[in-house]
């Protein structure tokens, strides 16, 4: 490993708290933190004159198979997920997970929309009856306000569905454009 990557750890851990930095020496999860990493932790405890502590039974792989087949991740999800070859500014399983929520959440708010304006359904009812001057009990005032409603409703969830979406498929092109940009690395084709 050249000496810049070894710069570049060691200026990120000097950023840590001690306390931060004991727990992960301590932890010794070699599944998330290269020995160089390890090295660093240690010379920066003992530049703070910090008494180094011994470490756990080294942890080289996480079993975190089950938590993320429960999100019911596609097999390309899961490759990137399970990446060797992980992003460093972001944590792919966290990118996938909110997708799969904002997806959650658009279709809670088409409910959301049609049950508001279910709800609403006498204001607008007494908001449209003026306008049938001689006849506000008649059919047509249902059928007027009923249109309305639905209209209302078609509307919102054109303006809050479709956007909730774009942002979910956006992310997922953004992770994937990242994924392509690394060399090396086969591209997984998230994107529908």
């Amino acid at each position: 490993m050249n000496n810049d990557i070894r710069t570049q750890i060691r200026s990120r851990m000097t950023l840590k708290e001690t306390d931060e930095l004991l727990e992960i020496w301590q932890n010794n999860d070699r599944a998330e933190w290269s020995d160089d990493a390890f090295e660093a932790i240690k010379e920066i405890l003992k530049e703070r004159s910090v008494d180094i502590p011994e470490q756990n039974a080294p942890i080289y792989e996480h079993k975190e198979e089950k938590e993320q087949k429960d999100y019911d991740f596609s097999n390309e999800e899961l490759r990137i997920v399970d990446n060797e070859n992980p992003p460093d500014f972001y944590d792919p399983f966290d990118v996938l997970l909110t997708t799969k929520r904002i997806d959650w959440m658009a279709k809670v708010m088409i409910v959301f929309t049609i049950l508001y304006n279910i709800i609403n359904f006498r204001t607008s009812l007494e908001m449209v009856r003026p306008y049938f001057f001689g006849n506000q009990n008649s059919a047509l005032v249902y059928v007027f306000t009923a249109l309305i409603i639905a209209l209302n409703a078609a509307l919102g969830i054109i303006v809050i569905y479709f956007p909730l979406k774009a942002l979910a498929h956006i992310l997922r092109i953004l992770m994937e454009m990242e994924f392509r940009s690394r060399k090396g690395i086969e591209p997984n084709p998230l994107v529908e």
